[in-house]
This record gives structure tokens, sequence and C-alpha cells, in this order.
């Protein structure tokens, strides 16, 4: 009973010793950089809409302001270094002739075992675009009808209007012999050209039904077939308008035969070989969609996140991308091997402060993607 009081006195110190443990840790400074560190030096390549240089060297760009937001942040020095293409940064990095690349790269294990990574402040993907399909010929409609309900509707709307035919070929043939007379055959062939004509609403008037009980079915019959032409006029419309705005291909079984665009030493490039596309290699972005748009390529492999942002902007609206991306990557900035664990400490730090910020998501929703 003694050791109570005790025990109870040494649970409080130690709760009050966790607390205060933790209060300091929350309220450790933020990691920032020295005034005296160097002055580290960053490379930029073209990727709109992330990275976009201007003249005069000035690059703007997503991907490059997030850089600037966290580097200031953090008060890191960095002088930028245009490239013209992602492998030529890449290689500057291994090289040590640069320290960072300011656009953001997909972590790859290829790219691992050659270089580092800061923290993914974003996650793309690699997927697959094609053109869509504006103008198609006559064969693509009749493929797009007949996969479509155009075939049972209309064979309904048939059997419908023979049921008619021979219902008011048998009330009407012996009232009415003028119009629907002769032979049982040639009744009902009458018959079914004035069935045809009134669902139609065209509406000749060389045959119709006189009796009452004809003019009740013809009555009715006018108004369903008036209602039935109507729904299938609809789908009619509907199905070809859908068709003309549908990619050309849908999955990638489809395309393994055909040749696919790649940008040069760009992740996607890997992720193509890995999936036995036949590829044409092109320099850049802007060439390869150029060349699907110009049906030169068949198909383009892209960056995820990089394509939707264009088309966000109103570019490539005769491309579409499939629905399934080949894979699913993290967006980080590349960094040489043996950079200072202080300016990776810091820099990280603030990515991950910075990617929190109201700003960055709403570049995110802006673009309806994540920055590349």
């Amino acid at each position: 009973m003694g050791m109570r009081p005790f025990m109870s006195i040494l649970i409080v110190l130690l709760l009050a010793a966790d607390a205060l443990a933790v209060q300091s840790t929350t309220n450790a400074p933020a990691p920032v950089l020295p005034e005296g560190a160097p002055t580290m030096r960053v490379g930029v390549f073209p990727a709109p809409p992330y990275s976009v240089p201007h003249p005069g060297g000035q690059w703007t760009g997503e991907s490059v302001a997030f850089f600037r937001m966290c580097a200031e942040s953090a008060n890191l020095r960095y002088q930028l270094v245009s490239f013209d293409t992602v492998h030529a940064a890449i290689e500057a990095v291994q090289n040590h002739a640069i320290d960072l690349i300011a656009t953001g790269l997909s972590v790859t294990p290829e790219r691992e075992s050659y270089m580092d990574f800061t923290r993914s402040f974003a996650q793309s993907g690699v997927s697959i675009v094609v053109r869509v399909n504006r103008a198609p010929p006559l064969l693509t409609i009749a493929r797009q009808v007949k996969d479509s309900h155009l075939p049972r509707m209309m064979c309904a709307l048939l059997v419908i209007s023979l049921l008619m035919a021979i219902l008011v070929a048998w009330i009407e043939r012996s009232k009415n012999p003028e119009h629907f007379g002769g032979s049982w055959m040639e009744s009902l062939g009458q018959s079914l050209w004035w069935s045809v004509t009134t669902m139609t609403t065209v509406g000749y008037g060389d045959r119709v039904p006189k009796s009452f009980i004809g003019r009740l079915i013809g009555a009715m019959w006018t108004l369903l077939a008036f209602v039935l032409m109507t729904v299938l006029a609809g789908v009619i419309a509907s199905e070809l308008t859908v068709s003309r705005f549908q990619p050309m291909f849908r999955s990638i079984d489809q395309i393994r035969s055909l040749v696919c665009g790649v940008v040069a030493d760009a992740a996607s490039e890997a992720v193509a070989q890995e999936k036995g596309l036949k590829l044409q290699v092109f320099p850049d972005v802007e060439t390869m969609l150029a060349s699907l748009e110009n049906q030169k390529i068949d198909a383009a492999v892209v960056d995820t996140a990089s394509m939707r942002g264009l088309m966000h902007q109103g570019l490539y609206r005769d491309l579409a991308m499939l629905p399934d991306a080949l894979t699913v990557n993290f967006i980080a900035f590349g960094a040489r091997e043996g950079l200072p664990t202080d300016v990776m400490r810091s820099l990280n730090y603030w990515i991950l402060r910075c990617a929190r910020s109201s700003k960055f998501q709403n570049w995110n929703q802006s673009n309806l993607a994540d920055i590349p």
C-alpha cells in the first residue's frame, strides 16, 4: 500500500518528461542553410508546362516555381544551368557538373543507381496517347453501328411494323379491298407498305384503313411509331457523334504491332521497352506529339501528368490518353551523389512543407494533374 503514492508520482513525472520532449521536438527550428553556404548549380531542361524556357535565359513553369519556393525557404543559393534535353541534364548530374535538377524527374530504379533523389513531392506515371477519331471513314461508322444497340432496335422496329401490317391486312382486306384487297400476300404487301410509311411519318395517303378498328389501330401505330422513331434518331445521332471522338485504339494490346513514339532517355522509354512496344525515339515531347498528329506514328508513350497539363491548356485536341496507365511513378528533384547532407536535409524538409502549401495545391487543381 505504501508504494502506490510513489508509483503515481513516478508515472506523473515520466508523462511530464515525455510531454516536454515532444514539445521541444515540435518547436525545433526548421533546417536552413547558413549564409556562407556555397552556391548550387541547378539544371533545368524544357518540359512544358512545368519547365518552360524564355529568351534571356529565364525559366518558368510549375516545377521550377516549386523548386524556387523550396530553395528560398531553405536559404539555398543556386544558379540555373540550361540544358536542351533531359539526357543532357542527367549526364551533367552524373559527371558532377551540376548539383541538382529543378525539373522534376520520375524516380526509377535505373536512375537511382547513378544519382540521388530528394523527397517525392508529386505522383505521375507513364501513359499511352493516341489520335482521336474525329472524322471516321465509312468502315469505322459501320463498325460503330454494328457494336451498338442500333441493329437490335431496327430489327425490333421492323418486327413491330410487320405485326401491325398483318393485323391491318386481316381487318381491312375484306372491308377495304380498294386499298388492301387481292390475295393474302398482296394484301399483306400493301399493309406492310402502309405500316412502313406510317412509321417513318411519310404518310403518302395511298393506303389508309377505313374501318373503325382499322383506324383505331392506325392511330395507335402512328403515335407509337412517332415515339419509337424519335428514340431511334436520338440513338443514331448519339452513337455517330460519340464515334467521332473516340480514341483510335483503346488498349495496349491493339498497338503492340504499331509504331509508338517515345522521348529519348525519359522514364517512359524504359517502360515502353519493358512492354515490348515498337519504338521510334524523338528528341523532345513536342516533336513526338507533332508526328503523332501528322500520322507519322500510331501512338506515343508519355508522362501522364505532363500530358494532362498540356491537354488542360487546350493543346493537342486531336489526341487522347488511354484510361489505363502503364505505370505509376513518384516525382522528385534529382541530385548528384555526394551532395552535402545539410543541403539534402534542408531541401527535403522544405519540399515536404511547401508541398502542403495552398499555392502548390492550387497548381495541381488548375492543371488537373500533379506537378511532374
